[in-house]
């Protein structure tokens, strides 16, 4: 049996205990708890090839070694995580530790393998994806697979999406590029912290406009890579506008900041004001936001994609409020406005996401914006 710990400073070492003192050792530690401990059998230079951080010693522990447990303390760091990117991660060679903090897309169910020497492991895969714009797949074995992997499909099913933090994700070129938890890997779900923190805050913005490239090559989900022509779904394309839905372009704001953003989720007019459900709060005002349909087309092929606040912004050149008020107030200028914007040829940067409703799939378009 091995642990690692980590002391106030951030530095980690292993502690290794075998035969009966690991069952000793096993009975008494519990994760995330912080402890004082003292004796030991020595120290050892460690073996990085089965040791998820770096490190020149590890502890040999005995059965004398004692613990104790201590208080919470929140100048102990829960975990240390040398944090690199799904894409970055993926670039460094086979059997490589790397420590991932990315979203899961979706999990699969629990399945059972056969290793090379004849014994059977329950093995379980979910996607994981990071604002790097790349997914991978991680495989989660023996009692990951069943604790950890469970709970992460009890939160997707309750309708959230977790970020995990995967500390010691070993890399394999297993099916393209892939991720392993195994017996030295820790994860950890829906962790306060930083990095999780920014995560969900990129996940906010954009997870629902951003089309992940797949790394992994065992995924049917993988993403069709750039092309030149709508006909086989570019990410960038030029392409000219062929209908603009100009009888609602806009849609009512809400206007109250959550963690320092405007919540900038859709209202509805009440007696009291303008309700927006996600903050379950009545506000005074809101704010016109774009949500602008259009249809473009090149040579190819057209099709329809919806256009956000900035990127609308940046095609009309005015606010929505400010479109809105010409419409009902200046048509013959606004309709010169629509008939600009139709004669030009953009470079549109262009994003797919399949989504499902009402057990369908259907794959939508999102322009982010003009390529300049």
């Amino acid at each position: 049996m091995s642990f690692d710990v980590v002391d106030v400073q951030g530095t980690e070492i292993r502690i290794i205990g075998s035969d009966d003192c690991a069952l000793v050792l096993s009975d008494k530690i519990v994760q995330g708890t912080v402890y004082s401990f003292s004796g030991s059998g020595g120290i050892r230079h460690s073996n990085q090839a089965y040791t998820p951080f770096e490190a020149t010693w590890e502890i040999q522990a005995n059965k004398g070694m004692e613990f104790t447990a201590l208080d919470e303390d929140a100048m102990f760091p829960r975990i240390v995580l040398a944090k690199t990117s799904i894409l970055s991660a993926c670039q460094k060679e086979r059997d490589s530790f790397v420590d991932v903090v990315g979203i899961v897309i979706w999990i699969g169910t629990i399945t059972v393998t056969s290793r090379d020497s004849g014994t059977f492991v329950k093995k379980r895969t979910l996607c994981l994806g990071d604002d790097s714009g790349h997914s991978v797949d991680l495989c989660l074995w023996d009692l990951k697979a069943e604790e950890e992997g469970s709970y992460i499909q009890e939160r997707i099913d309750s309708g959230v999406q977790p970020i995990i933090c995967v500390k010691g994700g070993k890399v394999s070129d297993y099916n393209g590029k892939s991720l392993s938890a195994i017996g030295v890997s820790t994860i950890l779900i829906e962790l306060e912290m930083e990095a999780v923190a920014d995560l969900r805050e990129w996940m906010t913005l954009y997870y629902n406009v951003t089309n992940f490239i797949h790394l992994s090559t065992s995924s049917s989900r993988q993403i069709v890579s750039c092309t030149t022509t709508l006909s086989e779904i570019s990410n960038i394309v030029i392409a000219t506008v062929k209908e603009m839905k100009t009888d609602e372009f806009y849609y009512n704001a809400c206007i109250n900041v959550v963690n320092a953003r405007q919540c900038g989720k859709k209202t509805t007019q009440t007696a009291d004001g303008w309700f927006c459900s996600y903050c379950n709060i009545v506000s005074a005002n809101m704010e016109f936001k774009y949500a602008l349909k259009m249809c473009i087309e090149d040579s190819s092929s057209h099709m329809w994609a919806i256009a956000f606040q900035e990127a609308t912004q940046e095609i009309v050149g005015m606010s929505a409020k400010e479109l809105a008020t010409m419409r009902d107030e200046n048509y013959p200028a606004f309709s010169l406005l629509i008939d600009g914007i139709r004669s030009k040829i953009y470079k549109f940067k262009i994003w797919s996401k399949l989504e499902k409703y009402q057990d369908m799939e259907k794959l939508r378009f999102y322009i982010l914006g003009l390529d300049t």
